[in-house]
């Protein structure tokens, strides 16, 4: 991890490899100001003849020939100052992390103003401990190198420091958002790191024992359940799901028992699907390698669990992750099968790809019966959301306003974004089975509600949200080039301020 470092100097004396400044539509901030005129005008002149014009994450390199102390000065385009906020604030600095890191540079300064503070705030209350933590989380995202498997490699050991300049306000505030952002930067990554994993390198079990692993020594209590413990807990759906694949599944079961006895209790259930190749109801092969990351909302789950343990907040917190892999076999669970829950709910299996909502449902009830107080559920579950939201926000559907707001705000904080889909009455007939008390598919028709319809079963009258985060997840899409490509570690840094905020309740 980078040294991470407050700074208080001039861009004319920075020491650092690389600058970054930036820019909005209508002008340059202060520290590009200065920038332009110790190069002649150079900045304003390209402004000028269009070649950069502050767009969203445009960030031209410019070699300053001696009149800078740092080599190089990257300007980095910040949009239009009414559509800042902390998701794009985040996704700019993360590429302009990235461009450099890929250019050599090993200590670079990121100068901030008061107008990016303003500009964040958009009228509501923002700090410029939130700026600094949304600027260094992001730098340190772009220094996160995801292709780890190459018998050949260049060696690339990354940023190594990290200057902030240019901020005013408390100081212990912004050094308390440095090393919040450490944090936060550092779940993110290790979320990546397991969701570009291959499967064969991370089944459940190793799932498991790096997960236990990652929380040495931080206080948090672990439990792994093997398969013997989910038969004596009558985990029939997470066993089902499982019976076609020779590995074995688990639950992973982690606590930070933080707050009052009697507070509330937050659940985090994250689907853990090490690899899905659809079952029996077999997905097309064109992009099925990719189904390594469909572990990605246990992945966040576990992640975040060790974020919530290094920042302390006092929240009693559960994280619940079934895991297991999808796969076709002569033991494998059918459509027309019926599956017996945790919760004694019988499920009606009518298509084998919709296995996340079935393991699911047991990791809900064990999070009841571990006393959750309130629920949020993680997936990458519906193709069908990833039609309606694209790589842009995961959607939200909760059977509680308060709880759904919650998660909103922690969303703006954490750079993250979700949009709320309705779970009209009328939805609730598309799961009716004439042979058990829910089918675990409808139609292509509202399929990422009728997923949500489904989870909504197993969680009684608990407050609860459920995230489908097929989307964000990933970023494939080859014209969406204003999100950063690859795995996004999205929703962790959400979870985490959502365990901040139930430390205040």
């Amino acid at each position: 991890m980078p040294t991470l470092e407050l700074s208080s100097s001039p861009l004319a004396e920075s020491d650092a490899d690389a600058v970054i400044v930036t820019a909005f539509e209508d002008g340059l901030s202060p520290a590009a100001g200065e920038a332009d005129a110790a190069l002649g005008g150079l900045l304003v002149e390209m402004r000028e003849a269009k070649e950069f014009r502050g767009r969203f994450a445009e960030r031209p390199v410019i070699h300053t020939l001696g009149r800078l102390p740092a080599r190089r000065l990257l300007v980095l385009g910040l949009g239009k100052r009414d559509q800042l906020d902390a998701f794009r604030l985040h996704n700019a600095f993360q590429f302009a992390g990235t461009t450099l890191r890929k250019q050599g540079v090993r200590r670079l300064a990121a100068h901030a103003d008061p107008a990016t503070v303003a500009a964040l705030g958009n009228g509501s209350p923002a700090s410029a401990a939130d700026v600094a933590r949304a600027v260094v989380t992001g730098l340190l995202l772009g220094n996160f190198e995801g292709d780890l498997n190459k018998s050949e490699r260049e060696p690339d050991p990354g940023i190594e420091r990290i200057e902030l300049a240019g901020l005013d306000g408390d100081e212990v505030a912004l050094r308390q958002a440095l090393g919040e952002a450490e944090v936060l930067a550092g779940a993110s990554n290790q979320v990546r790191t397991w969701a570009a994993a291959p499967s064969n390198t991370l089944t459940p079990r190793l799932l498991a024992e790096q997960a236990s692993a990652l929380y040495a020594g931080t206080g948090l209590e672990v439990e792994v359940l093997q398969r013997a413990d989910l038969e004596r807990e009558g985990m029939g759906a997470l066993l089902g799901v499982a019976r076609g694949s020779d590995e074995p599944p688990v639950m992973i079961v982690v606590r930070h028992d933080g707050g009052r006895p009697d507070g509330p209790r937050l659940a985090l259930v994250g689907k853990g699907i090490t690899f899905d190749t659809g079952g029996i109801s077999l997905k097309p092969a064109a992009g099925m390698e990719m189904m390594k990351w469909d572990m990605g909302g246990g992945a966040a789950v576990l992640a975040a669990m060790w974020a919530i343990a290094r920042l302390n907040p006092r929240a009693n917190v559960i994280g619940v992750v079934p895991a297991t892999e999808n796969m076709p076999g002569g033991r494998a669970y059918k459509p027309g099968d019926v599956l017996v829950s945790k919760s004694g709910k019988t499920i009606e299996v009518t298509n084998t790809d919709a296995e996340g909502r079935i393991i699911l449902a047991d990791g809900l009830a064990k999070a009841r019966e571990l006393g959750a107080t309130h629920l949020v559920d993680v997936a990458t579950l519906t193709g069908a959301c990833v039609v309606a939201l694209g790589h842009v926000a995961s959607g939200l559907m909760t059977n509680d306003r308060d709880l759904g707001r919650m998660v909103e705000d922690a969303a703006a904080l954490a750079g993250d974004r979700v949009a709320e889909l309705p779970l009209h009455p009328e939805y609730d007939v598309a799961l009716r089975s004439d042979v058990a008390d829910m089918k675990n598919a409808a139609g292509r028709e509202a399929g990422a509600i009728t997923a949500a319809v489904f989870l909504r079963e197993f969680v009684g009258d608990v407050p609860w949200v459920h995230l489908d985060i097929a989307g964000p997840v990933w970023n494939d899409q080859g014209d969406m080039t204003v999100i950063p490509k690859g795995p996004t570690g999205t929703p962790v840094r959400t979870f985490v301020h959502l365990a901040r905020a139930f430390a205040e309740l």
